[in-house]
């Protein structure tokens, strides 16, 4: 029903007036009745709504008035406008019409997150932060700030947009044309250290996207976690600035463009550069980010960087993590201005069954501290790859003596793994501390083109390296031969150390398929080497 100033009545509230024949305080309203024509008889559209109200109908009474409360025994009374906001949905602040796949929904959905973040940090009710759902759609997007802790995006479900097809389901995000900058960015102070972010169960298009935008930036946050994603096309996945604690798991991505992830922090004004903030304080410290079940491919042409790992950033835990076709598989590195001799670079990397295939460089190290593989399968790109590892130092880096501590950017052990197919030797070694062992190297010196050229499979050398390294094991592996993958007629030699190369010893190694078994270069003909080599062959 209808009234000349806008408002309207359902019948069932019509009816509910007209059967429970109320009497409304005041005496506004008395056993109203409906005539066979269903009009109100004598009765003024004020005293309807006066009426309404008085019977406590959702229509009559504001949220704040309203209560509810759930059956069970203990639960309270609560208004609706505070139930209101357990969980805000994205269509409460943008237009269903207009999540369409093609109107810019970035000012909308920014709302939606500012109300999320309304509440006053370090007060009660502390109701800064909380729950957004996205429900099922394609929603554009630019760049969305996240001003507060505990912000949760829960969308609908991941509908794989890496299927090629388009044809989206669930929650979609589509990247507005030339977008350089970054979908989703905690924008907390500086060195916040802010807790919480979750976005989870969602697709990701990002082929509109310009050079240099990035999906995620949740530098200085702590706790956070990413799950569930399918990207398409993506310029830079992830970064992430200082910060400790988050996590990555089961995310796949197609046709990246430039960095999937990088993970970084900066010692430049602690430690031997400021004595007055140690290392343990400085809050610029980045510690502990764990990949997990993350599948990254890159455009054609090897264009992408899958990992980027750098400077005061400790801690990069990667499990089943997978780097496909990209030109720099895992690149870690430290700036000079680090300092600190080299405990300031990154430190304490732990890898769990990698599989980093068809790149031209899967490993790029250098100047990183107490770096440990297990398994995995690392595969180059033939003879466009010189190596498929190479461990180095290049800013710090220098082994411990009877007289000198040495530099912290040593160490590096690899146990298990398949590793091979390059033009050079499989694995370089150029630092001091290393251990390989129960490794498989094959397909090496695949440039060579007579066994005169034949090139080492594991070289351990000083080349490239600003140390020489000293103090190694290799053992237990098997070199030269990789059954039904490996290519006939091809000259690759076994294991080398090469001048200066000392107290590194080698031993029971196979290289029975190598033409030449366990080499030592050390030093000239004829002098003393501290290196030992047995039961190889």
């Amino acid at each position: 029903m209808n009234f000349v100033d806008g408002k309207s009545l359902p019948a069932s509230q019509l009816n509910l007036l007209q059967t429970g024949k109320l009497d409304v305080t005041g005496g506004q309203a008395k056993n109203l009745t409906l005539d066979s024509t269903s009009f109100l008889q004598d009765v003024m559209v004020a005293t309807v709504t006066q009426t309404i109200k008085a019977i406590n109908t959702t229509m009559g009474v504001p949220a704040s008035s309203l209560s509810t409360i759930r059956p069970e025994v203990g639960a309270l009374a609560r208004s609706q406008q505070e139930r209101n906001q357990d969980t805000f949905s994205l269509l409460d602040f943008c237009s269903i019409m207009n999540v369409n796949g093609v109107t810019d929904n970035t000012a909308c959905y920014q709302n939606a997150v500012y109300a999320l973040c309304n509440g006053t940090a370090n007060a009660a009710p502390f109701r800064s932060g909380g729950e957004l759902f996205v429900p099922a759609g394609a929603v554009v997007l630019s760049q969305v700030n996240i001003p507060c802790n505990g912000v949760h995006i829960r969308n609908a479900g991941n509908g794989n947009v890496n299927s090629g097809s388009k044809d989206y389901r669930g929650t979609v995000y589509i990247s507005t044309p030339g977008n350089v900058g970054t979908m989703f960015k905690y924008t907390s102070a500086t060195a916040d250290y802010g807790t919480g972010f979750t976005f989870d169960h969602a697709g990701i298009d990002a082929t509109n996207m310009g050079t240099g935008g990035t999906i995620f930036d949740i530098s200085w946050t702590q706790h956070s976690t990413i799950r569930d994603v399918s990207i398409l096309n993506p310029y830079n996945i992830f970064r992430e600035e200082g910060g400790a604690a988050n996590l990555v798991e089961d995310m796949v991505v197609l046709g990246m463009r430039g960095t999937g992830f990088e993970f970084w922090g900066d010692a430049s004004a602690c430690g031997t550069n400021n004595p007055s903030v140690s290392l343990a304080a400085c809050n610029k410290r980045a510690d502990l980010l764990r990949l997990s079940r993350v599948n990254m491919n890159s455009a054609s042409g090897h264009l992408a960087r899958c990992i980027y790992w750098h400077d005061f950033a400790q801690s990069l835990q990667l499990s089943n993590t997978v780097c496909e076709s990209a030109g720099i598989g895992l690149q870690i590195d430290c700036d000079k201005s680090m300092s600190n001799n080299g405990e300031a670079c990154p430190a304490f990397g732990r890898f769990y069954d990698p599989e980093f295939e068809d790149c031209t460089l899967c490993m790029q190290i250098s100047d990183a501290q107490d770096l440990e593989g297990h398994g995995g399968y690392m595969l180059g790109q033939g003879t466009a790859s010189t190596n498929v590892v190479k461990v180095i130092n290049t800013n710090f880096g220098a082994p411990a003596t009877a007289s000198a501590t040495g530099s912290y950017a040593e160490a590096f052990r690899w146990i298990g793994g398949r590793f091979g197919n390059s033009g050079g030797p499989v694995m370089s070694m150029g630092v001091s501390e290393f251990l390989l062992t129960a490794g498989h190297y094959f397909s090496a010196s695949l440039s060579a083109t007579s066994a005169a050229g034949a090139l080492p499979t594991i070289d351990v050398t000083g080349s490239g390296s600003t140390v020489t390294p000293v103090r190694g094991v290799v053992s237990d592996n098997i070199l030269c031969v990789a059954s039904g993958q490996q290519p006939l007629s091809i000259y690759q030699g076994g294991i080398h150390l090469e001048s200066g190369v000392g107290h590194v010893h080698v031993h029971d190694n196979e290289t029975s398929m190598c033409l030449t078994s366990a080499v030592d270069n050390s030093v000239a003909s004829g002098g003393a080497s501290t290196n030992t080599l047995h039961d190889n062959g």
